[in-house]
């Protein structure tokens, strides 16, 4: 008896030793509305929304790090089985990554305060003024490839913002999404410039398991075709 009795404290304690089992895919995003942000204990957003989704019916195990935007498209970079999002599917990133899209198309502006004399009327135009971005974002290789002179790259969107509130910047590239959560905040901004349109997506890191993201992909094809993204983009949006 005291021979099984150990023999099964024994088992016991191997179990409570081993490792949990990895999530089949680590994500990783960052705050910014609406695409994705915390909201209480919860991760939301209509990125976060159709993410969480197709992880959902592609049946994989996941594990999602909030975090800024360097250390979250970082990690997609260099690391398999990570997949940042919302990520824009730009042509400098297309080698980069394993793409599963799109989770909206959407389109890059140019925003100023209200009121102030910065007027562009073209993008030729606009590359006079200081344009305000975030550090590895998208819009801030935009820019460069577009030829902008004087590029104001912050560590956030919200330090930008906070420049171009002050006067300190003259215009903000930003998503339209991103703008129009501007204007629900009451932040008194308006487009002066169209810079492009940018299809949307979770960005994986070309190590990641073909078949989980294949998986990934048919599950937000199926979303398109029973209206689910849909009805999360409308939610948001």
């Amino acid at each position: 008896m005291m021979r099984t009795l150990a023999g099964l404290l024994a088992l016991a304690a191997v179990a409570i030793a081993a490792p949990a089992q990895a999530a089949d895919i680590n994500l990783t995003t960052e705050e910014y509305k609406p695409f994705n942000y915390t909201d209480g204990d919860k991760i939301v957003g209509f990125g976060a929304e159709q993410v969480f989704e197709i992880m959902n019916r592609a049946g994989l195990t996941y594990e999602v790090e909030m975090a800024q935007w360097s250390r979250a498209i970082g990690l997609a970079e260099r690391e398999a089985n990570y997949c940042v999002f919302t990520a824009a599917h730009t042509e400098e990133r297309d080698p980069k990554f394993l793409w599963v899209e799109p989770l909206n198309v959407d389109r890059t502006l140019l925003i100023k305060m209200a009121g102030t004399d910065v007027n562009p009327a073209s993008i030729d135009d606009a590359k006079a003024y200081t344009v305000g971005t975030q550090s590895q974002d998208y819009t801030e290789s935009l820019l460069q490839q577009q030829g902008f002179p004087k590029i104001d790259a912050a560590k956030d969107m919200e330090t930008t913002l906070k420049k171009l509130e002050a006067g300190r910047i003259d215009l903000v590239a930003v998503s339209e999404a991103f703008y129009k959560g501007l204007k629900q905040r009451g932040i008194d901004v308006e487009t002066a410039v169209v810079l492009s349109e940018t299809v949307l997506s979770m960005a994986c890191n070309p190590g990641t398991d073909a078949a989980n993201v294949k998986k990934m992909q048919d599950a937000l094809k199926s979303m398109i075709d029973d209206g689910t993204q849909e009805k999360i983009l409308a939610k948001y949006q």
